[in-house]
């Protein structure tokens, strides 16, 4: 049976890469390092920088606040969830939780964090534009 499959696989394979041996295409691209230097240049002469840091902190700034907004809604779940666990659970359990908390002050610290280095970034890249 599995000779079988691996036979039909290989056969399949072959007449695959035939075919495409076959039907193979010519290419007939121009390929002078002149013309594509001349290209590229005539490209960055013409580009205009039309990107600046407050358009594009415009454009972030309520994507920031949103995952924001969710991450302290989960954190504030998640805080509650653990508080009722360690007040309702014995010796042994309230080890557990106490380990648990450690991460949640892990993530509390880097998504209030990380928003505050969003924020220091754009306000010095913005400080630098000018």
């Amino acid at each position: 049976m599995r000779k079988a499959f691996n036979k039909k696989v290989l056969m399949a394979l072959a007449i695959i890469g035939i075919v495409s041996i076959v039907f193979a295409v010519s290419i007939f691209a121009d390929t002078s390092v002149n013309n594509f230097y001349n290209q590229s240049q005539e490209f960055i002469n013409n580009a205009t920088p039309t990107i600046t840091v407050p358009s594009v902190w415009a454009e972030l700034k309520p994507i920031a606040s949103i995952l924001m907004g969710i991450g302290l809604v989960v954190l504030v779940c998640v805080g509650s969830i653990l508080g009722v666990k360690y007040m309702t659970s014995g010796a042994d359990e309230k080890a557990n939780v106490k380990q648990k908390l450690i991460w949640y002050c892990v993530a509390a610290a880097l998504i209030v964090g990380a928003t505050g280095i969003f924020n220091i970034v754009v306000d010095v890249a913005s400080l630098l534009e000018k």
